[in-house]
C-alpha cells in the first residue's frame, strides 16, 4: 500500500456533479488522492494551476470549450501533469484529437471504471494509455504534432461537434 505522500495526484474535469462525485469516490477508495474538481474549462485553468496534479482527467465534452482546447491549455499551464481524457466519444478522431493536444490517455466513460484507475496509473509511470485497436493511428498522428514544422495541416473538425457554452462563438450550419 502506498503511504499518504506517495498516492497519485488527480484532478478532475467533468460538468456532471454525478459523474465527478462517482469517479472521486472510486479513486478514493483506491489510493488515488483526488485534490481538485471542476465543472467547466474556466475553473479548471483557474484551480489546475495551483494545485499542480500529477494526473488531470479531462471530460472531452464541456459546456465552455472542448477538450482539446482546454488539453492545450493545461499543457501551456501545467506542463508536468499529464492528461487523461474522458469522453463518451469513442471515434479514432476524437482519440488522435486529444493525443495531439497532450492527452497521454483516453477512457471512455463506458468501459468499467478500472480502466479510469488503469490509465491514471499508466501514464503516471510516464505510458500511455489508449483504446485497443487505436495505438497505430495515435502513433502515425504523432510524428506530425511534434514536427512543428510550418505547413502541417490540423485535423479537419470533427463530424459532430460537442456543444459550446454561451458567450463563444458557434459554427454556422453546414449548407448541403
Amino acid at each position: 500500500m502506498k503511504s499518504e505522500k506517495q498516492k497519485i495526484r488527480v484532478f478532475l474535469v467533468d460538468d456532471h456533479p454525478i459523474v465527478r462525485d462517482g469517479v472521486r469516490s472510486y479513486l478514493t477508495s483506491h489510493d488515488i488522492a483526488v485534490v481538485g474538481e471542476a465543472s467547466d474549462a474556466p475553473e479548471a485553468l483557474r484551480k489546475v494551476g495551483k494545485l499542480a496534479p500529477e494526473v488531470i482527467v479531462l471530460d472531452v465534452n464541456l459546456p465552455s470549450m472542448v477538450g482539446w482546447e482546454v488539453a492545450k491549455h493545461l499543457r501551456r499551464l501545467v506542463p508536468k501533469s499529464k492528461i487523461v481524457a474522458f469522453s463518451i466519444h469513442s471515434s479514432e478522431e476524437y482519440v488522435v484529437r486529444m493525443a495531439l493536444s497532450g492527452a497521454r490517455g483516453y477512457v471512455m466513460k463506458s468501459q468499467p471504471t478500472s480502466e479510469l484507475l488503469e490509465a491514471i496509473n499508466q501514464v503516471f509511470r510516464g505510458g500511455r494509455y489508449f483504446p485497443s485497436g487505436m495505438s497505430d493511428a495515435v502513433l502515425a498522428a504523432a510524428p506530425k504534432a511534434a514536427s512543428k514544422q510550418p505547413g502541417v495541416k490540423a485535423l479537419p473538425p470533427p463530424k459532430k461537434t460537442p456543444p459550446r457554452g454561451p458567450g463563444l462563438k458557434k459554427r454556422a450550419p453546414k449548407t448541403r
